[in-house]
């Protein structure tokens, strides 16, 4: 069987792509749980050199790989750059530096006397093989972050782009490939759903996933037959919080990028604006006015700044909410439908555009309200106090990411310490998924779990404790209970734990004289 990999802007077929028969899914899971025996054995070092070599191939690549996620994905040249192959070089450079000291053996000591004498450590092992499982908006960055920290931990990776983008995925297998990475280590699966349900329910041991709320919750359910441990980065109902004492023209150019960036098409994007009413007026009036003046087209135009949406099932789906939205009284200020943009030869573009959209008068009622639109759309709403715009941003059931506007650092500190999210920036919007030393993740039903910085390298591996000893004598705890232990337990109890200094010091001399008892028991 064969899927079609389709430019989004202008609708002609880029490749036709074998997909991925379901039995060898299987064959491959039990490829790479052979190869896992040896991959896990090699040191860091040996590991950090392969992914040296895959980070120098995709530097000398970079300018082809940002003109193919363009040609597949839509999204502007400029964002490919600035939004894939950027940061990916980041995520690269963070753990080549930082992955041998945070994956070190660390030594530590128990805070109980009676185990001072134990060398204590934390171990961190490999898990086996994980599951990459990325959707379409960021085919290379999504993707890149869970795929180098479960190789440098020491894992094995079968990877799954979506069937949207797997021309980028293809691309990502061949430079891993390339860099020298051992046959099985490094795995790729194409194909649609019964490609990842199969990979999902294969020889595996960890599944990192990338997509829709909908999605992650039956790979959850899958997952929990095992049982595996997952990372799930869901949807999101992102809410930028404008308070009144704000530039207001630096706030509503801010609004625009962060709310149409990639065609709206950002897990961390705004999809939701709250605006202070004093401000709300102005600030409206503004970011209409920016919002026409961007320019939609085909993405390898490096003018252009509106892309297509990249598939037609995601129209749709932006044009079902704006449709209920206005049935339910909304009112679109610019923007709100499909439309056929020129390229520079003056032709119609036959792809999935859809224009920026601007809308207010919106309600909890209304799709737009509640569900991750995932569009160029960007509703606007007015509210009075802090109080109330928590209230309001909390009452959603994501928590992917949120922002706040506001020079008064005092209500910046406490408006962030009262949103339910993974993450919230003051004054800034999505760059953070940017940030390699950023952990990234949701709350509530935007999942759990996170990627990048150390926090996605300890996502990846086995946390286990490790205690030596080596003294040959009798154990306080062990059997022999009698009255004599009895009391020297509570006596220990009352030196360690008691918040009296005299019943600490009246504790000391009865714990000294029985603190090392000889074997009573007659086991």
């Amino acid at each position: 069987m064969k899927l079609k990999s389709i430019n989004p802007a202008t609708l002609e077929v880029l490749a036709e792509i074998e997909t991925t028969p379901i039995d060898k899914v299987f064959e491959i899971a039990e490829k790479a749980q052979l190869a896992f025996k040896s991959w896990s054995s090699k040191t860091i070092d040996e590991r950090l050199g392969l992914l040296k070599r895959a980070r120098g191939i995709f530097y000398e690549i970079k300018d082809e790989l940002a003109r193919l996620i363009t040609l597949e994905n839509g999204k502007p040249i400029v964002e490919s750059y600035s939004m894939e192959i950027f940061p990916t070089l980041d995520l690269f450079d963070f753990y080549i530096k930082n992955a041998k000291k945070i994956l070190k053996r660390k030594k530590v000591r128990s805070q109980i006397p009676l185990f001072w004498i134990k060398r204590n450590y934390i171990h961190f092992e490999p898990l086996g093989v994980v599951a990459v499982i990325s959707p379409w908006n960021y085919p290379l960055l999504l993707p890149i972050a869970p795929i180098i920290s479960a190789l440098v931990a020491g894992n094995c990776v079968i990877f799954k782009p979506s069937e949207y983008t797997s021309l980028i995925g293809l691309k990502i297998a061949e430079i891993f490939h390339k860099a020298g990475f051992p046959d099985g280590v490094f795995n790729i699966v194409i194909g649609y759903g019964d490609v990842g349900e199969a990979l999902v329910n294969s020889n595996i041991d960890k599944i990192s996933f990338t997509g829709s709320t909908k999605t992650g919750r039956l790979i959850m359910q899958n997952a929990s037959k095992k049982p595996i441990p997952v990372t799930l980065e869901l949807g999101g109902k992102d809410p930028m919080i404008v308070f009144d004492d704000v530039d207001i023209e630096t706030s509503a150019t801010s609004a625009v990028w962060s709310a149409f960036a990639n065609a709206g098409q950002t897990c961390v994007s705004v999809e939701v604006c709250y605006v202070h009413e004093k401000i709300f007026q102005e600030f409206v009036e503004k970011v209409v006015e920016k919002t026409k003046k961007l320019k939609i087209g085909n993405g390898l135009d490096p003018d252009v700044e509106i892309g297509p949406i990249n598939n037609e099932k995601q129209l749709k789906i932006i044009e079902n909410q704006i449709q209920d939205a206005i049935s339910k009284g909304a009112k679109i200020l610019t923007g709100g439908k499909r439309i056929k943009p020129k390229d520079k030869n003056g032709s119609e573009l036959a792809g999935y555009f859809f224009e920026p959209t601007v809308i207010i008068d919106v309600d909890n009622s209304m799709l737009l309200m509640k569900e991750e639109t995932f569009g160029p759309v960007l509703p606007i709403l007015s509210f009075k106090d802090e109080d109330e715009v928590v209230e309001k941003v909390n009452s959603s059931e994501y928590g992917l990411s949120a922002s706040v506007w506001t020079k008064d650092k005092k209500r910046a500190e406490r408006v962030v310490e009262k949103i339910k999210s993974g993450s919230v920036l003051v004054n800034e919007c999505i760059v953070h998924y940017g940030d390699a030393k950023a952990p990234c993740g949701g709350v509530k039903s935007s999942g759990f779990g996170r990627v990048h910085s150390e926090f996605g390298l300890y996502d990846m591996v086995n946390i286990k404790f490790e205690s030596f000893d080596y003294i040959s004598s009798y154990r306080l705890w062990w059997y022999g209970y009698d009255e004599k232990l009895l009391n020297t337990m509570k006596k220990a109890i009352a030196f360690l734990y008691s918040p009296s200094l005299t019943e600490k010091l009246k504790s000391a001399p009865g714990l000294l004289l029985n603190l090392f008892r000889k074997n009573e028991s007659k086991i």
